[in-house]
């Protein structure tokens, strides 16, 4: 008796597990909230029996099976040098001068990586040794893509934490249209007015320039310049890539085409709530009048605000009815009123899944706004640097958050921003819509992951997947050479009949005789 296809399928799928494959990932991101959120994919894929090697910025708190880590040590210390941007500065500094800063960023990370020990310590393992599959996270880790000519060149997929920047669809030729896709940097809408369509225009080519004339080339060469012939060139393995993983979600995010190479992923990384220590969840279930929470990410420090915005929020807290949940990095708080209770690092999703959590006062960071929408808390957002910005912008849209600008932060402002979220109830309303949409999803993210990775290593790199797109030149990707062609072919005839009758009707003009005195 035969078995019907669809077991076989299962059966053979499962061999193709159960061996287990080797997985690189290559992540030098040097953010701890990306850090977790990556480790969530990867130890997931450890625990299907694949054999996962990481270079990274940290290691595991605790060890997992299949799952080795090797440190890019001293990165931390290296973004510590950058700290002066990371606070005012940034906060209120043009989409341009963060791009600047941002490729600075990643083409100083690239050096770091190439001079760590980390890096040496990958690169010197046996020649023989092969992996199945290579993740990286791009937007800063395009340089680490010099390892793939060591290991055989297998297959790549790239696994973007931030939303959706535009380039990553250049990677893989997905479609991307600046007249209803705004650039990540800058806080407009899919309904843009004809100045917005002309200035998304306008910066879509000045980070084209800045990307690929300018940053990737380095890349390139600081590569050449540390592993010579035996690295692989960035910019060459990026038009290779098999897949690209993106944290979107088109309830939040704007909708767009999609290849299917293009899978979204957002929410991979919230799970069912976990018991909370003792002192947060009595803290918590105590607070009948409500909870505050606040923090501003792994990146941006609470304790080193500056001494007016700390006072400020401090002053503004302590009028309030409501127990305020603090992220503070320092063992004790100056001016810490009665009813706020701090915390160096907090479990944060299963906070705001406490159903006493009725706002969020956050830096608004992808991460921390997807885990409010999915525990459905409105949001006061506090951006500093990079999308931040745009994701509080589309949370005002949304209408189940406010912006408060750090710059403009006072007492007055504070209380009026969490009053106006807290009093009028289309906030909590509206986030508890968004919160079922974002939720309804036809599988799993972190399921979709893994399907879509081992969908790779089975079929060699899915490179029917890949668009025909990767292998056209720019002018034929955008027509030129159609559009010059039709043109040519109607205004060459209307021409050549322009000039015919010009020159029979200055032939048939009669010759004027000049007469004599």
């Amino acid at each position: 008796m035969e078995l019907p296809i669809t077991l076989v399928t299962i059966l053979i799928c499962s061999v193709t597990i159960a061996n287990g494959a080797n997985i690189l990932a290559l992540l030098n991101i040097p953010s701890p909230s990306i850090h977790l959120w990556n480790s969530v994919h990867l130890t997931a894929l450890a625990e299907r029996g694949h054999n996962v090697t990481v270079l990274s910025t940290r290691a595991l708190k605790e060890p997992v099976p299949n799952h080795t880590d090797i440190v890019l040590e001293g990165i931390y210390e290296f973004l510590e040098q950058q700290e002066d941007y990371v606070m005012e500065d940034m906060s209120d500094m043009s989409p341009y001068t963060l791009l600047a800063l941002f490729t600075g960023w990643m083409k100083g990370f690239c050096q770091f990586s190439m001079e760590n020990k980390g890096m040496k310590t990958l690169m010197n393992y046996p020649d023989d040794f092969k992996f199945d599959l290579i993740i990286f996270e791009p937007t800063s880790g395009e340089c680490l893509l010099a390892v793939v000519k060591k290991f055989g060149s297998p297959p790549v997929v790239a696994v973007s934490s931030f939303s959706h920047p535009h380039w990553l669809n250049e990677y893989i030729a997905n479609p991307n249209h600046p007249a209803y896709t705004p650039h990540l940097f800058l806080t407009y809408t899919d309904h843009m007015t004809f100045f917005e369509r002309l200035h998304n225009v306008i910066f879509y080519l000045y980070t084209n320039y800045m990307w690929h004339i300018k940053t990737l080339p380095e890349i390139d060469e600081i590569v050449k310049r540390y592993l010579g012939p035996a690295g692989a060139v960035p910019t060459e393995e990026l038009r290779k890539i098999s897949m690209m993983f993106v944290n979107t979600h088109p309830s939040f995010d704007y909708p767009r085409p999609l290849l299917p190479s293009f899978i979204e992923i957002a929410g991979i990384h919230i799970k069912e709530p976990q018991p909370l220590p003792k002192d947060l969840q009595v803290f918590l279930d105590e607070a009948k009048e409500g909870v505050i929470y606040f923090s501003l990410g792994s990146n941006v420090r609470s304790d080193k605000l500056q001494e007016d915005k700390r006072r400020a929020l401090l002053e503004a807290f302590a009028q309030l009815p409501y127990k305020v949940l603090l992220k503070w990095e320092s063992d004790t708080l100056p001016g810490q009123p009665k009813n706020v209770k701090v915390g160096k690092w907090l479990p944060q999703k299963d906070i705001l899944a406490h159903p006493n959590v009725r706002l969020f006062i956050t830096h608004s960071g992808l991460l921390s706004t997807q885990e409010a929408i999915y525990r459905g808390v409105p949001i006061v957002g506090i951006p500093f640097f990079a999308d931040q910005q745009t994701n509080i912008h589309k949370a005002v849209m949304h209408g189940v958050g406010l912006k408060l600008a750090y710059k403009h932060i006072t007492r007055e402002t504070v209380l009026k921003a969490i009053r106006t979220v807290l009093d009028n109830p289309s906030y909590a309303k509206n986030m508890q819509e968004l919160s079922v949409k974002f939720r309804d999803q036809i599988d799993n993210p972190l399921q979709r992951f893994i399907f879509w990775c081992e969908y790779v290593i089975r079929h060699k790199g899915a490179h029917h997947l890949r668009s025909a797109a990767m292998d056209l030149a720019w002018y034929q990707y955008l027509l030129i050479d159609v559009i010059v062609t039709l043109v040519a072919a109607i205004l060459i005839p209307i021409l050549l009949l322009c000039y015919c009758c010009r020159r029979m009707f200055s032939r048939k003009q009669p010759h004027m005789k000049i007469k004599k005195n």
